[in-house]
């Protein structure tokens, strides 16, 4: 019943014949011919050809659902093998927006490779709604994140805590009135900004400085527009990219003030002319941790890998 399964997955997710044929590195009449086959055998349709893009018909749902059950147990199944035979074989993904596989993730990953060459390790990027989606098609084995993500459906490994703060472009003439608030990237690096005694910006002291805020579906604009509404400040922004990384580069250009995590700071080899600043918010302090969906198979390269970044203590904490 599941022969060609591969076929009609492709199509499933490519919506279309023609790219699920160049995916499969086969002619599309093969493709066409391969899909039949199926229908015929399972006696029936498994595409509404009739829509654009292609559909399932009912059956096709339930096939579909079937197949995903079954690539499932295959991988289950395999990751079980490939534990018996210890880290000899095997893969690891692992997914991240685009600061923590800039910043974040290669240190951890490079550690995981010198210990464990063998392993094939997957890098996936992208924001976290399309992060998490993968997480739960079981297309990716972990994600690390600063989102607070339901415990019903993921479990968690704490990684480390980070601070929101502003990122103000050095020639902006504002940086003179706020020199009590200022902070320089050492001063990040050192945890200065997270002393108590250190003063916290208030932001109408920001007046009508140009702000680039990320799209609204990202964790640090929530955030950043409640900190401002506490303070009956409104910014005026100017710019939404998707990406931190991107507002942060966009703010060392001079284009705009912008909210940051701390460790984008810490983690960066160079300087950028940017002035920093405190932001005294408990909505500032978000928690990083790596996160696998519940009831998934524990492989021992997802182990070993949590293990090299969270450490021994904090695996038993979330496994035991």
């Amino acid at each position: 019943m599941f022969d060609g399964k591969e076929y009609v997955y492709a199509v499933y997710e490519e919506k279309s014949f023609s790219k699920a044929a160049q995916k499969l590195y086969i002619t599309q009449p093969a493709l066409s011919t391969a899909i039949k086959k199926v229908e015929k055998k399972i006696g029936t349709p498994i595409f509404d050809r009739s829509t654009s893009p292609i559909g399932l018909t009912p059956g096709g749902e339930v096939y579909i659902d079937a197949i995903e059950k079954l690539f499932a147990l295959e991988q289950n199944t395999l990751n079980q093998l490939n534990n018996l035979n210890g880290l000899l074989a095997g893969k690891l993904s692992v997914g991240g927006t685009i600061f923590f596989t800039s910043f974040i993730l290669p240190a951890l990953l490079g550690e995981f490779s010198r210990r464990y060459p063998q392993i094939k390790i997957e890098l996936m990027e992208g924001t976290t709604v399309q992060l998490t989606e993968k997480l739960v098609a079981e297309e990716l084995d972990l994600l690390i994140d600063n989102s607070e993500l339901d415990d019903r459906n993921y479990e968690k490994y704490y990684y480390s805590t980070e601070r929101i703060i502003l990122a103000v472009p050095g020639s902006f003439p504002i940086n003179a009135e706020l020199e009590k608030y200022q902070l320089t990237a050492a001063d990040i690096a050192a945890g200065r900004h997270s002393r108590g005694d250190f003063p916290a910006l208030p932001l109408p002291l920001l007046k009508a400085t140009p702000f680039i805020f990320v799209k609204e579906e990202n964790s640090i604009y929530k955030r950043g527009v409640k900190m401002c509404n506490r303070q009956n400040y409104t910014p005026n922004i100017i710019l939404k990219p998707d990406q931190v990384v991107s507002a942060f580069n966009m703010a060392g250009r001079g284009v705009g003030a912008t909210f940051i995590p701390d460790g984008l700071v810490a983690n960066l080899p160079y300087e950028v002319p940017l002035c920093y600043y405190k932001m005294d918010e408990e909505l500032s302090v978000r928690h990083v941790y790596f996160y696998k969906k519940r009831n998934k198979y524990l492989t021992k390269a997802m182990e070993e890998f949590i293990r090299v970044a969270v450490g021994d203590a904090a695996l038993r904490e979330e496994t035991g």
